[in-house]
């Protein structure tokens, strides 16, 4: 392998990848990036086993070949090197690359690239396409809702439901739940479902640059991949059956509260700084035409909120979990929101104003 480049060449390719190189692991192998010089292309792949990346980015290739080189040693060198042309070449009979610059020279021992695991190809026969921009919001307002706990991986996941033009997508850890359509650009006949690492769709979103207009899913049993520009990532899909979330969203209310989403959003924040430690319950009443939001610690204090509301409906009140609340107000970007409510025990909805394609469930807290 022998190719002339540059440093925002490797600087670009390096950066995502790296995301998918675990931290620890067992395995050496995976703690490298493999690089292949190919058709005047350098091709990078990163992967965990559970989520692989890799791009490519065009160069100048001498000689065609492979080497897997150390994420960490090789990102930190490229982001040190000068902004001039670049030579890395691996050294015949080894695993060491040379990389030349200016007259300075730096080796990097690498490992051998048949070790590195192989990634699969994806049949193109299942593949939906919708606009990036699209792809962000929907994991923006669903992904944060997945659970952390390892040990109940199914609700680590989000479900992606695809019914002709609509992508679904469905995110629970059991105490909220986010649900969100949006409009694909190609569709295939047959319904598709699965469940993917929510991690994974985070990734994909970070990793999508302005100029990338659409984005690509291939979709198999077991893995999906998304490609967008010279990126692609390929994931794992979670295997189980998602619970049937629409069993929980109440089909009416009995109260229903129109209000702004920064003053809710700042009123709902000052009464979390004193909600009762451990449990972060904060208490809301609807009356008349005022909100008021109430937080207790017998250690810290006690905080009291009110805001101007519309109400339709019975005056009702709840408990929540404050930081189920914040969670969902940081990512809805309009103006007012509605609250749905049905009494101090049954679930609350939280949907944009004028948007039909978003909810947000939250289950009330029981307080004495």
């Amino acid at each position: 392998m022998k190719i002339l480049c540059t440093r925002d060449n490797l600087l670009n390719g390096v950066q995502m990848v790296q995301r998918a190189v675990p931290s620890k692991n067992a395995l050496p192998i995976l703690s490298g990036i493999l690089l292949k010089a190919q058709n005047n292309r350098l091709h990078f792949t990163g992967t965990d086993l559970e989520m692989g990346i890799f791009c490519s980015t065009p160069v100048q290739v001498i000689e065609e070949g492979s080497a897997v080189l150390q994420a960490r040693i090789f990102a930190d060198l490229v982001r040190h090197l000068p902004d001039t042309a670049i030579e890395m070449e691996l050294i015949p009979g080894t695993k060491t690359v040379s990389i030349r610059y200016n007259p300075s020279e730096t080796s990097i021992n690498g490992m051998d690239p048949e070790e590195f695991p192989v990634i699969p190809e994806l049949d193109d026969n299942l593949t939906v396409t919708l606009r990036t921009q699209v792809f962000r919001s929907m994991v923006k307002q669903t992904a944060f809702a997945a659970s952390m706990d390892e040990n109940r991986p199914i609700f680590t996941g989000v479900l992606l439901a695809i019914d002709n033009k609509q992508l679904k997508m469905v995110a629970t850890d059991t105490h909220r739940l986010a649900y969100k359509t949006g409009v694909i650009e190609s569709s295939f006949d047959s319904a598709w479902q699965a469940i993917v690492p929510a991690k994974a769709l985070v990734e994909v979103s970070r990793l999508i640059k302005e100029e990338d207009e659409s984005i690509t899913l291939v979709l198999t049993d077991n893995q999906v991949l998304f490609r967008f520009g010279d990126t692609s990532v390929i994931s794992r899909l979670i295997e189980g059956q998602f619970p049937n979330y629409k069993q929980v969203i109440p089909s009416s209310c009995k109260t229903k509260i129109r209000l702004g989403t920064k003053a809710f959003t700042e009123a709902v924040e000052r009464a979390a700084l004193l909600a009762r430690e451990g449990s972060n319950i904060i208490k809301i009443k609807a009356q008349d035409s005022a909100l008021v939001i109430t937080s207790n610690s017998p250690d810290l204090g006690k905080s009291y909120e009110e805001i101007d509301i519309e109400i339709q409906g019975e005056e009702t009140q709840i408990a929540f979990n404050s930081r189920y609340l914040i969670d969902v107000l940081k990512v809805i970007d309009t103006e007012e929101i509605l609250i749905e409510l049905t009494g101090s025990l049954s679930p609350g909805i939280i949907r944009p104003m004028e948007a039909e394609n978003y909810l947000y469930l939250i289950l009330p807290v029981r307080t004495n």
